[in-house]
């Protein structure tokens, strides 16, 4: 799964979380639950995209 991740996919995943924690910060006077999944849903994809890009790195690292 980690292993097919391209440096374009990484940057992206990464710049979701962040819109993701901008979406929890903005919703989060008004629609408390919206804002409770967003941030766990960013969490969650920062989590797995910190994993990927350690994958990534050991891959650039063996292919040198």
């Amino acid at each position: 799964m980690f292993k097919a991740f391209s440096k374009l996919q990484l940057v992206l995943s990464f710049l979701m979380a962040f819109i993701g924690f901008s979406q929890a910060f903005n919703n989060w006077g008004e629609k408390r639950i919206l804002s409770l999944f967003f941030l766990i849903a960013s969490v969650f994809v920062l989590i797995v995209t910190s994993i990927a890009l350690i994958f990534y790195r050991k891959r650039q690292i063996i292919k040198e």
